[in-house]
């Protein structure tokens, strides 16, 4: 049976670490590794609910997420917006851009990459933002990590907004 019921998985300094199936949210809870801070309405068994939020009893110390510059990300970093003409496009009406070009030197990383559309990308051409006259419109940086980046295309509680 596939579950389309997530928990919010918090440390014990409510930072959220990531989100769970909501089966597991309740193993954790029914073995005493976390308590519910808040359940779903949906019922796991007559008398059970599922955990919409959970903390941890314990701290735990996560490394640091580190994302790669994929297709994908660079998008959601820029929010599917050209970073050159400010429009908002659909993933197939979007590229990447070298700010600097690879065959200047220019590397695949989160400060050299973004979002851009395909009419721009051809105005744009081997040249970098000033030698074009197209300025970027925020300078590309490396995102912060965000659980919520882990399960794509949820809908997110209202009771989740405190926490993320």
């Amino acid at each position: 049976m596939e579950c389309n019921i997530y928990t919010l998985k918090l440390d014990a300094a409510y930072q959220p670490i990531e989100i769970i199936e909501g089966l597991k949210g309740f193993s954790m809870v029914y073995t005493g590794r976390a308590r519910a801070l808040e359940n779903h309405s949906e019922k796991l068994s007559a008398l059970f609910y599922y955990p919409s939020i959970i903390v941890l009893n314990n701290y735990i110390r996560k490394k640091t997420v580190y994302m790669s510059p994929t297709r994908m990300n660079i998008y959601w970093r820029d929010r599917y917006i050209c970073q050159y003409c400010k429009g908002k496009f659909s993933h197939s009406d979007l590229t990447l851009d070298h700010v600097i070009p690879r065959s200047r030197g220019g590397q695949k990383t989160w400060e050299n990459i973004v979002a851009c559309c395909y009419s721009c990308n051809q105005k744009k051409g081997n040249k970098t933002p000033p030698e074009a006259s197209m300025p970027l419109i925020k300078e590309p940086t490396v995102p912060r990590f965000n659980v919520l980046r882990t399960v794509p295309n949820i809908q997110i509680p209202l009771s989740w907004k405190n926490f993320i």
